[in-house]
């Protein structure tokens, strides 16, 4: 499959370099072409979430926020994802649903603790 040419429009773009006159539009495609689309900023913010990013990793996700705002959304709200994910086991006494017995929650709870590690 071709690689699509960047495409640098702004609409509805509110990132640092959108689109506003001849120079930030070549360097919005330079940039463009040096980083990772984002589709691939997807499947690296998931990975990251797992496992650190190399340093020339991190370096080019920075520079493509620079371009595009909704990969660093999309990176704050998995961050909020795993943080409320990992505040669980303190509260999944207050969970409301079927009734588990003392020893079940017990489990559940090591078992929550150990993978938040």
């Amino acid at each position: 499959m071709a690689e699509e040419p960047y495409n640098p429009s702004s609409i509805g773009n509110p990132s640092v370099l959108a689109r506003r006159n001849w120079f930030q539009t070549q360097l919005v495609i330079f940039i463009g072409k040096h980083t990772p689309k984002c589709r691939e900023m997807v499947r690296i913010l998931s990975q990251s979430m797992d496992q650190p990013l190399p340093l020339s990793m991190r370096i080019k996700k920075r520079i493509h926020y620079l371009i595009c705002c909704w990969c660093q959304r999309y990176e704050e709200q998995l961050r909020y994802i795993r943080d409320t994910a990992r505040q669980f086991p303190e509260h999944a006494n207050e969970v409301s649903g079927p009734p588990l017995n003392e020893e079940a929650k017990e489990r559940m709870k090591q078992k929550l603790a150990e993978q938040a590690r």
